[in-house]
């Protein structure tokens, strides 16, 4: 299986970066196929300038993370929940990159996907308790539904670790998060 890591932290030394550098060299001990997109580090326009009515100037990074798509089996998204929802440098990675024509198109008022026969997982970090988005979903039934969903990316595994920079949150406690979020991926 050939695994697509996407950390959308904008925060290089963050715990979700960490986190999502971690699971790509554990999958790289497994001898996984795996690649990352970090955009901590990616030098690209988040910003869809003319919504999609018009093509921006440069589109040769979104290509290159569709063909990246286009190769990948499994998608991996590490990203801090900020707001109830993904950081903007990761939001604007998708709205340049799961474009009309690429991750669905329209017939009539039916959205027809076209990244069918890929999964995905999510591990997320917030400062809210975990439970609050198991009880009350959010940006998992966002993504599951509306983003990866509507493209037929089917979400098969998200964790979420909360009470981020609490009195309970501890290195134990992060390595314990990493070590789960790379747990499954003997069965990839």
């Amino acid at each position: 299986m050939k695994i697509l890591v996407i950390q959308g932290s904008p925060d290089a030394k963050s715990y979700t970066h960490a986190n999502a550098l971690y699971y790509c060299k554990t999958a790289k001990k497994m001898q996984k196929d795996v690649k990352l997109v970090d955009l901590a580090t990616d030098h690209f326009d988040p910003v869809l300038r003319y919504g999609y009515r018009q093509h921006m100037d440069d589109e040769s990074y979104p290509n290159k993370m569709q063909e990246l798509i286009k190769w990948a089996d499994h998608l991996v998204f590490f990203f801090p929940v900020w707001w109830s929802a993904e950081p903007s440098i990761l939001k604007g990675w998708i709205e340049r990159v799961f474009t009309p024509g690429f991750a669905y198109h329209f017939e009539g008022l039916k959205s027809i996907p076209l990244l069918k026969g890929r999964t995905a997982e999510m591990f997320l970090t917030c400062h809210a308790p975990t439970f609050f988005y198991s009880l009350f979903g959010g940006v998992i039934t966002r993504w599951k539904h509306f983003i990866l969903g509507s493209c037929g990316i089917k979400l098969t595994r998200h964790l979420i670790m909360g009470s981020m920079d609490s009195a309970k949150d501890t290195l134990s406690r992060r390595i314990t998060f990493m070590r789960k979020c790379s747990s499954e991926l003997k069965h990839l």
